[in-house]
């Protein structure tokens, strides 16, 4: 269970130099600002002349499970569902018949 209580889908996962660096409460603070808005892709800690990129992993089982379940609101009666990606990609359009 993390700090806050609350449950997450994802974990957070840090990439770079210095590592050993951060915090356990530094990281706790990263994730729970990830967990308050949902529109940061990312974050890059920079720590004397070295950087950590730090963002959101899901796992892949999560990501089929998703994948899923918009195919089975895409057949459940509606015309479509679009499901908008938070990063610089196009909306993608899912319908019943694909």
């Amino acid at each position: 269970m993390n700090r806050d209580n609350t449950a997450r889908t994802w974990e957070l996962v840090m990439v770079g130099d210095g590592l050993h660096r951060i915090t356990a409460n530094a990281q706790a603070d990263m994730a729970r600002l990830l967990d308050l808005n949902p529109a940061i892709s990312h974050l890059t800690v920079e720590i004397d002349g070295t950087s950590v990129h730090v963002a959101r992993d899901w796992p892949s089982d999560r990501m089929e499970e998703a994948d899923r379940l918009i195919d089975r609101i895409a057949s459940s009666g509606v015309s479509a569902i679009v499901v908008h990606p938070r990063q610089d990609h196009p909306p993608r359009r899912v319908t019943a018949d694909k």
